[in-house]
């Protein structure tokens, strides 16, 4: 992917959402990192 390709769509998609879509558990947040329980590790 090239890089202008990934600032476009990092312009109209917020990983949070994606996280909540996907029923991740966030974790931990610190400034603008967040760190979630891998799902296939809760198997």
């Amino acid at each position: 992917m090239d890089r202008l390709d990934f600032e476009e769509v990092k312009k109209h998609i917020d990983i949070l959402n994606v996280a909540y879509h996907l029923c991740l558990e966030i974790v931990n947040n610190k400034g603008y990192e967040y760190k979630v329980i891998c799902p296939f590790c809760r198997l």
